[in-house]
């Protein structure tokens, strides 16, 4: 199989077939419910909440060395890669678009009767948002060269778009499995442009707006991630009126009030 790969949150990459750690399964399982039922009766129950939890990612390896010292060695490295103070990403090189945010669980290293390999090496690694992320935002996404556009994305075969130049009425395309919340998983959006008395984004798919109610002029860079607005940096509570955007899977048919000559753009990750 292609080799897999771990990234660092610096950005450093790290290709386990080159380090002597060959692959022999990567595995990532489906979306892991909670299902939550109340008793009704006595012949049944009825379904109350359905919860996505923490995937759990089987990876198994061999370790190569070219002696018993060098095996030492390989297990310090491999240690050292598994170190998850901070979490790191996980991706086939071969869907490299897609990739999971993770930390490791301990794994034992016990060598063959050779001097030089440990086969199967159980690593479970644990992602606890329960999905896979696109490697790149949709400001990073490039249609001519296909950057950040993978195969099951569901981004080849729909028209997509994610900045918006005096456009009223757009679409915002979530090619993600679940919806965009202003809680869990916010949308950055930015928005430079003449609007004195304010401006509204209303999602009509959603059927949600929320307003910024202090005007603002083309200098000026607004700034929306979740609840609270920024307006040049600054962290501006009260230019809101405390209302909130989620965007649903799929298509949501965006509305802009009260502006002119504007720019907006939506930044985001999907989540698959």
């Amino acid at each position: 199989m292609s080799t897999i790969i771990f990234q660092k949150q610096d950005g450093t990459v790290y290709d386990l077939d080159k380090l002597g750690f060959r692959v022999k399964k990567f595995d990532p399982p489906t979306t892991n419910y909670n299902y939550s039922y109340q008793q009704i009766g006595q012949y049944g129950a009825i379904l109350t909440d359905v919860q996505a939890q923490q995937l759990v990612i089987p990876l198994t390896i061999n370790v190569l060395a070219t002696d018993s010292n060098d095996l030492f060695l390989q297990r310090m490295k491999l240690n050292r890669l598994l170190q998850s103070q901070e979490a790191f990403y996980v991706y086939d090189a071969a869907a490299k678009d897609i990739r999971w945010k993770v930390r490791a669980e301990t794994a034992s290293v016990s060598r063959d009767n050779s001097f030089w390999r440990a086969s199967n090496v159980q690593i479970n690694l644990d992602c606890e948002d329960g999905y896979a992320e696109s490697s790149y935002t949709t400001q990073e996404l490039d249609r001519k060269s296909g950057k950040g556009i993978g195969l099951g994305m569901k981004l080849f075969s729909h028209k997509w778009q994610y900045t918006f130049t005096n456009q009223n009425d757009f679409i915002f395309y979530n090619a993600g499995v679940i919806p965009l919340t202003a809680d869990e998983h916010p949308v950055m959006i930015y928005f430079t442009g003449d609007a004195p008395n304010g401006f509204t984004i209303t999602n009509k798919t959603t059927n949600q707006s929320m307003k910024i109610t202090k005007g603002v002029t083309a200098n000026d860079k607004v700034t929306i991630g979740g609840l609270i607005p920024t307006i040049n940096d600054d962290q501006q509570y009260s230019a809101g009126d405390h209302n909130y955007l989620d965007f649903n899977s799929g298509e949501n048919q965006i509305h802009i009030d009260g502006a002119s000559n504007f720019t907006i753009k939506f930044d985001t990750r999907f989540y698959y």
